[in-house]
C-alpha cells in the first residue's frame, strides 16, 4: 500500500501496516472525530482519529522508529469511543483515559490480534504499554508523536498555519537518547505556542465546550433511558448520532434543536452568573532543546515560552465559564 500525507509525504508500507490499516477496526477511526460532538456546529472541525492515528504511525517512521512502533503508533487509539473523550465528560473522568481503561479488552475482542499473528507478531507485547515506545509517548511536558501530530494537523486545518512552516518544524526533530529534540530555540518557543492554540483557543472555543456540553447531556440521558447501550458506543459517531436522533424521546429531540440553534456567547468569570463551566485536561508542552551540546527545555531558555507554559496551566486547571443566549432557532 502507497499511502500520502500532507504533512509527512509519501510512503510505500509494509504487508503488516496495509493489512492493518484494512481492517475493520482502523476504518472505523474515520467516523470517530478528534474533536468530538465539534464537527456537528463547524464543519471545518472534521479532524478524525483515523488521520491523526496514520498521521503518528507515519512520524514515527520518519523520525526513524521502528516498525513495531510503527505498528503502536497505528493502533494507539484503535479502542477511542465514538465521539472520542465525550463519554470522559459524561463520566466526569477527568484523566480522559477512558479509552485506555478499555484497550485490553477491545483488542481482545478485535480483528488485531489475529492480524498481527499472521506476520509473527502478539498484540499483548506490542499495544498493552505504550510507554515502552518513546517516540510514540512521553509523559507531559515532553513533545512526542501522538501530541505533535494532533497539534500539526489541527493548527494547519483550524488556524491556517501554512504547510511550509510546518514541514520546517518537521525538519527540526532529531532523536536523543531515544526523545525528540528541536535542534533550534526557535521552533521549541514556535511549538508552545501552536500548542497553546490548540489547548486553549480551539479546545474552550465556546461553540466546541457548548458541542461538548449539549451532545454529552443527550449522551448521557441516552445510556439512563436505554436509548443507546455501552455496546453502541463502540460504533461510528454517525451511528451514535442516529441512534440518539432518530428516537422518540421528546428530551433528546429538544436537546438536538437546541444545538443547531444560533447562539451567542460571553466570557465570564467564576464569581458572575454562568450558564456553563467547563474544565478539560490540563495540557501543556515544555519541549526539550538541543542547545550548546547540551539538552535543555525551552522554558529553561525562553521567558515567552516560559509565560505561555503557565497560561496554559493556569488557565487549564480554572476550565472556562461561559454565559449564552440562543438567538435564533433553526428547525433544519
Amino acid at each position: 500500500m502507497r499511502i500520502s500525507d500532507a504533512l509527512y509525504g509519501e510512503y510505500m508500507l509494509e504487508d503488516v501496516l496495509s493489512a492493518l490499516i484494512e481492517s475493520k477496526e482502523i476504518q472505523r477511526l474515520k467516523d470517530v472525530h478528534m474533536a468530538g460532538a465539534a464537527y456537528l456546529v463547524d464543519s471545518c472541525w472534521n479532524e478524525t482519529r483515523y488521520e491523526h492515528s496514520v498521521g503518528v504511525m507515519l512520524l514515527i517512521r520518519r523520525l526513524g522508529g521502528s516498525l513495531e512502533e510503527q505498528i503502536a503508533g497505528l493502533l494507539h487509539d484503535v479502542s477511542h469511543t465514538a465521539f472520542s473523550h465525550l463519554i470522559d465528560f459524561v463520566m466526569k473522568n477527568t484523566k480522559e483515559d477512558f479509552h485506555e481503561e478499555i484497550k485490553e479488552q477491545q483488542l481482545k475482542e478485535s480483528t488485531i490480534p489475529a492480524i498481527l499473528a499472521e506476520y509473527g507478531y502478539d498484540y499483548t507485547t506490542l499495544l498493552l504499554d505504550d510507554d515502552q515506545w518513546s517516540i510514540l509517548e512521553q509523559s507531559a511536558p515532553d513533545i512526542c508523536a501522538d501530541r505533535i501530530d494532533y497539534t500539526l494537523r489541527e493548527i494547519h486545518r483550524y488556524f491556517g498555519v501554512p504547510l511550509t512552516e510546518i514541514h520546517g518544524f518537521i525538519k527540526a526533530m532529531e532523536i536523543i537518547d531515544g526523545k525528540i529534540v528541536l535542534t533550534e530555540l526557535f521552533w521549541g518557543e514556535w511549538f508552545v505556542d501552536q500548542y497553546k492554540k490548540i489547548v486553549i483557543d480551539f479546545f474552550y472555543a465556546p461553540l466546541n465546550v457548548y458541542s461538548c456540553e449539549i451532545v454529552g447531556k443527550m449522551l448521557a440521558h441516552s445510556l439512563k433511558t436505554g436509548v443507546v447501550t455501552e455496546s453502541d458506543l463502540h460504533e461510528t459517531d454517525t451511528f451514535l448520532w442516529q441512534k440518539m436522533t432518530i428516537s422518540k424521546d421528546r428530551q433528546l429531540h429538544a436537546w438536538a434543536k437546541q444545538l443547531r440553534a444560533k447562539i451567542s456567547f460571553a466570557f465570564v468569570d467564576e464569581d458572575s452568573m454562568y450558564d456553563l463551566h467547563q474544565q478539560k485536561k490540563v495540557r501543556y508542552v515544555d519541549p526539550l532543546i538541543e542547545y550548546q551540546g547540551d539538552v535543555i527545555s525551552v522554558s529553561k531558555l525562553s521567558q515567552s515560552a516560559a509565560e505561555q507554559i503557565t497560561q496554559m496551566i493556569e488557565q487549564g486547571e480554572k476550565g472556562i465559564y461561559l454565559s449564552y443566549r440562543i438567538e435564533e432557532i433553526v428547525d433544519n
